[in-house]
């Protein structure tokens, strides 16, 4: 039992065209059942703002939550254009959700990090146009043709997107992803054996890599 006043930042959400990206997460989340029922019930689950959700809220003491695309969000996705299509539309349905009571809701903008400006040209648009509290990213963001290559956020070539959080002055939430199914297939993948790993093993790669952008925050 939460008390009256919580504010729920960890809250996720799926909008119809981004349910695509629960089909291969679902066998890490469920395994065993990965078929389309269990993809339907959590897309369910997912999509389900003003109904469950918000009596639950009510239930718990839940005044106000931000929402944002669930994991693995656009940094799961290799294809830089599909990835930049894929976090506008997003972030202009879930504005529209958001619309519909905003008293409860707000949002945590999705970000395609294969282009940093264009990073830094959505969230501007995310926060100054659609009324949003910042931005949200997944891990590191897949690249490359076989979807295998890792760009992380602490090298100079991050620094448009960061000039823009700072001119923005909003957070930017780090959440962790698990591994997409070409990573788990790779050779030598630390965790195709062991896929019981997978719970702490992605929150434990996502902070080993936080420290590095100490230096970023610095600079």
């Amino acid at each position: 039992m939460t008390f009256k006043g919580t504010i729920a930042v960890e809250e996720a959400v799926i909008s119809p065209d981004t349910a695509w990206l629960l089909e291969e997460s679902q066998q890490i989340l469920t395994p065993g059942n990965t078929g389309k029922h269990a993809v339907e019930a959590h897309k369910a689950r997912l999509m389900d703002i003003h109904g469950s959700r918000l009596k639950a809220m009510n239930a718990e003491g839940v005044e106000y939550m931000l929402l944002s695309l669930t994991s693995p969000g656009c940094q799961g996705i290799p294809d830089q254009d599909l990835a930049e299509k894929t976090a506008a539309q997003f972030n202009d349905w879930l504005a529209g959700e958001v619309a519909k009571n905003p008293s409860r809701f707000g949002g945590l903008a999705a970000l395609s990090m294969h282009d940093p400006s264009q990073a830094a040209s959505e969230l501007e648009r995310a926060v100054n146009g659609l009324g949003f509290y910042g931005g949200i990213v997944n891990d590191s963001q897949l690249t490359g043709t076989d979807g295998l290559e890792r760009r992380y956020y602490d090298s100079p070539f991050y620094d448009p997107l960061w000039k823009m959080v700072e001119k923005l002055d909003v957070p930017i939430y780090f959440h962790p992803r698990y591994p997409s199914a070409a990573e788990l297939r790779a050779e030598g993948s630390v965790y195709a054996p062991r896929k019981y790993m997978l719970g702490v093993g992605g929150p434990v790669s996502l902070g080993s890599f936080l420290p590095y952008l100490c230096d970023v925050f610095i600079r």
